[in-house]
């Protein structure tokens, strides 16, 4: 099994990207449909492949121990996204320092598995590495939309994020997943040169998040309850790229719905 490690960073053209999960209650239909039907109606799309993801969580057990230290959780996450479709993320989140901050995310050692190994390293994990880690939840997209909009300047993808089914056991809906990337020409968005290419400009963060708005709004939805995080992504990807922040991007967004 070839395992590709996160390399140093490299600066590529990157565009802000808003990542929305919209809860959705027990015995509730989710707004995806309405969401689609208005965008099809109100702009010239174009048809992007499918958007799926699949997300698998461990977390070590030491955690799971009465009077265990929460803010010390680790996690290991088996992520597969329909952008980079040739490749499968594993990622585990190391321990906080102390002296951060609550609200920051833990830092991550990425590295990708071909995706035809994912089935064989989640059950790796799940047995020769039990006593380590424990299943916490798999979560998934299947046959979300993706769309191309003013001519790329954005892209859009949407989808029902559900628990996966079992024998016996039904799929269950969790939230609708919304993801916007603005695809800017400027400098603001290309040829970033430092350590924090991907965090958002809050210039950045305020369009995504307002055209994000003007979508859901006009459909009647509304994100007011939606959990959000932003980051930089690259952008003009092919099927084998490798993108680390968007990775990150998801993981830190699955992982915070279940931690």
């Amino acid at each position: 099994m070839t395992v590709k490690a996160q390399p140093a960073y490299n600066a590529p053209s990157m565009s802000p990207t808003g990542l929305f999960l919209l809860p959705i209650p027990p015995n509730q239909q989710s707004p995806a449909a309405t969401l689609i039907s208005y965008i099809s109606r109100s702009f010239p799309a174009e048809l992007l492949p499918t958007f799926y993801l699949d997300h698998r969580l461990f977390v070590d057990t030491s955690s799971l121990l009465p009077n265990a230290d929460l803010s010390q959780r680790k996690f290991t996450s088996i992520l597969t996204l329909s952008h980079t479709p040739l490749s499968t993320f594993v990622g585990t989140s190391l321990p906080k320092d102390k002296s951060e901050f609550a609200e920051q995310a833990s830092p991550v050692t990425l590295i990708t598995i071909p995706f035809t190994a994912a089935d064989t390293f989640t059950q790796l994990i799940g047995t020769k590495l039990q006593p380590q880690w424990m299943h916490r939840q798999s979560l998934v997209v299947e046959n979300g939309m993706a769309l191309s909009l003013r001519d790329g300047e954005w892209i859009v993808r949407i989808g029902d994020l559900k628990t996966p089914s079992r024998a016996n056991q039904p799929s269950t809906l969790r939230a609708m997943a919304l993801e916007v990337t603005y695809n800017a020409s400027g400098p603001a968005a290309q040829d970033l040169e430092t350590g924090g290419a991907s965090i958002v400009s809050t210039e950045d963060e305020t369009l995504v998040r307002g055209f994000s708005d003007s979508l859901t709004e006009a459909a009647g939805i509304s994100l007011g309850n939606s959990r959000v995080l932003f980051r930089n992504t690259q952008s003009n990807r092919s099927a084998d790229t490798v993108d680390w922040d968007l990775a990150n991007l998801y993981m830190d967004m699955l992982r915070g719905n279940r931690a």
